[in-house]
C-alpha cells in the first residue's frame, strides 16, 4: 500500500520578516509568503500572524501538517525551542519558546534550531548536500552563520551551540566584533565587511597619480566617477552613489579592479576558514550559502585555489567547494527539513 504523502510547514524568521511555506518529504516548496515583522512587535502578535499564515496556506493546499519546524538567528535550546541569545533583532524572542504557541495551536510537533544548522539541514536533504555523510556549510550575508554536517547529521555539539564559525577568531589584534570576541571571520566576510572594504579602496586611491582624482579606472587611466552596474552605468561610490555588497560583485565582473581585489580577499578569508575546518574535521565538501552565494564561480573560483595554502594536501584531496542549491528558499527549506530529521531521532 502506498505511503500517503507527508506535509511539513517551515518557518523561517530573519530581522525584519517571517518567510512561511509547506514542504512535502521530496522537498518540493508549494509557494512561500513573507509576512513583515517589527522589532516593536510582542510574541503573541507575530506568532499569531505567522499561525494564521500557515493555517491559510495548509487549507489552500489541501494539506494535513504532519509537523512544523521553525528557523531563527541565536542559540536555540532544541529540547524547549527557547531562544537563549542573538536575538537581539526580535526582542520579544528572547527567552521564550519559539515551539510552545504554534504546539499549542496546531496540536502538532513543532521544532526550532539555529537558521544555519536549518539551512545545512535543507542542503543535506534536498540540495547539493545529498549523497554526502559530511561537509562544513557557512552563510553569507549580513553576518556569517555555520554549520557542520558529520555522519549524515547536522552536529550541534553537548548543548546545541556548535558550528558558530563565523565567529572564529583570524587576528586576535583585529576589530571588535558583536560577540565581544576580536577579529572574528564575520567581521572580513560579511556584506558589511566587503562594502566597507571597496569604499576604503576608493578613499585610499582619491588623488593617487595614475588613477585619477577618483581612483576607480585601471592602473594609468583616469577614473571617470562611473562604474558599470549589471549592464548599467550607475553613480560610484567615489561620488556618493550607493553601495552593496552585490555590486561589489557586479563591479568585478565588469572589470572595476579595485572590486576584484576585494572579491579575492574575502575569498582568501573563507579559504583560510575552510582549510582549517578541513584539516579538523575532514569532511567530503565545503558548501558556501547565504545571499552572498548567489555570486557563484566567481567566488568559488579563487577559493578553490587560495584553499590549498591552508589545508593539508591529504585531508584535502577530494573535498568539493559549493555553492549552496537552495538559495532564497533555504530557510524555509531547511526549517522543514528539520522535521524530517528530529521525527526520525
Amino acid at each position: 500500500m502506498k505511503q500517503k504523502q507527508r506535509y511539513f510547514c517551515g518557518v523561517d524568521f530573519g530581522g525584519t520578516s517571517a518567510k512561511i511555506g509547506i514542504v512535502d518529504e521530496q522537498g518540493k516548496l508549494y509557494g512561500t509568503e513573507r509576512l513583515a515583522i517589527s522589532a516593536g512587535q510582542s510574541y503573541e502578535d507575530i506568532f499569531g500572524m505567522v499561525a494564521h499564515c500557515i493555517r491559510r496556506r495548509s487549507r489552500q493546499l489541501g494539506a494535513n501538517l504532519t509537523a512544523i519546524g521553525v528557523g531563527s538567528p541565536g542559540f536555540i535550546d532544541r529540547t524547549e525551542g527557547r531562544v537563549i541569545q542573538g536575538s537581539e533583532n526580535l526582542p520579544a524572542f528572547k527567552n521564550r519558546s519559539l515551539v510552545k504557541y504554534l504546539h499549542e495551536d496546531f496540536l502538532l510537533p513543532v521544532f526550532a534550531d539555529n537558521d544555519a544548522n536549518c539551512a545545512a539541514a535543507g542542503e543535506l536533504q534536498f540540495g547539493v548536500g545529498v549523497g554526502y555523510d559530511s561537509f562544513v556549510m557557512i552563510t553569507l550575508g549580513a553576518g556569517v552563520g555555520g554549520a557542520l554536517v558529520l555522519e549524515g547529521r547536522v552536529f550541534r555539539g553537548t548543548r546545541g551551540l556548535a558550528g558558530e564559525i563565523g565567529h572564529i577568531c583570524l587576528d586576535a589584534h583585529g576589530p571588535f566584533c558583536t560577540c565581544g570576541s576580536r577579529g572574528c571571520f564575520e567581521q572580513y566576510a560579511n556584506a558589511a565587511a566587503i562594502e566597507r572594504s571597496y569604499r576604503e579602496k576608493i578613499e585610499k586611491r582619491r588623488g593617487t597619480p595614475g588613477t585619477g582624482a577618483r581612483g576607480t579606472g585601471a592602473p594609468g587611466r583616469r577614473g571617470s566617477g562611473r562604474s558599470v552596474s549589471g549592464g548599467k552605468v550607475s553613480d560610484s561610490p567615489a561620488n556618493g552613489g550607493s553601495i552593496s555588497a552585490e555590486s561589489v560583485f557586479l563591479r568585478s565582473r565588469s572589470g572595476d579592479p579595485l572590486a576584484g581585489e576585494v572579491v579575492r580577499e574575502t575569498a582568501w578569508h573563507i579559504a583560510r576558514v575552510f582549510g582549517s575546518l578541513v584539516n579538523i574535521f575532514n569532511p567530503q565538501a565545503c558548501i558556501i550559502g547565504g545571499g552572498i552565494s548567489a555570486a557563484g564561480e566567481q567566488l568559488l573560483q579563487p577559493v578553490q585555489e587560495y584553499i590549498a595554502d591552508f589545508a593539508w594536501p591529504l585531508p584535502l584531496e577530494g573535498v568539493k567547494i559549493h555553492s549552496a542549491e537552495l538559495h532564497n528558499d533555504a530557510g524555509v527549506l531547511g526549517a522543514a527539513a528539520q522535521c524530517l530529521d528530529r521525527l526520525k531521532s
